[in-house]
């Protein structure tokens, strides 16, 4: 099955702030590249790299960031193109959706995902064939 991975589940992969967040999501991302095909966009490696440059603390190094986006870049990317902005600028209105959600949303749909995992969405929304899905949803930390 193909699933797609927003980008703030990257984040807690390498944000020290939220340690056991951050060793289920490493845990759950490698079970789940295990038994199916993940992909991701353009936008989910510009926004990951924002955030490793400038929110994380401690920041990412230059070489650290490089090493994660690589990382990531080995995963199926969908291109952000014109098309895929104006389809997704549909989208929002007619959901009434946050923008960058849609973008991420019309990502998922282009690359035929039948699951987006976010925590930006209500988990078990249903668009346009795909499911949302908050892997955090039913889990307990202390």
């Amino acid at each position: 099955m193909r699933v797609f991975i927003d980008t703030n589940l990257w984040v807690y992969r390498l944000d020290q702030r939220e340690p056991q967040k951050g060793q289920f999501i490493k845990t759950w991302l490698r079970q789940l590249a295990q038994e199916h095909e993940i992909v991701i966009s353009t936008q989910v490696l510009i926004e990951l790299r924002a955030v490793m440059a400038r929110k994380l603390q401690p920041p990412l190094s230059p070489p650290e960031c490089r090493k994660a986006l690589e990382a990531l870049a080995g995963f199926e990317v969908v291109q952000t193109d014109a098309a895929l902005v104006l389809d997704a600028h549909e989208l929002a209105v007619a959901n009434q959706i946050a923008w960058f959600d849609a973008l991420i949303l019309e990502a998922a749909i282009r690359s035929q995902c039948s699951i987006l995992y976010s925590e930006d969405f209500n988990s078990n929304q249903h668009f346009c064939g795909i499911e949302i899905r908050n892997p955090f949803e039913n889990l307990t930390l202390p």
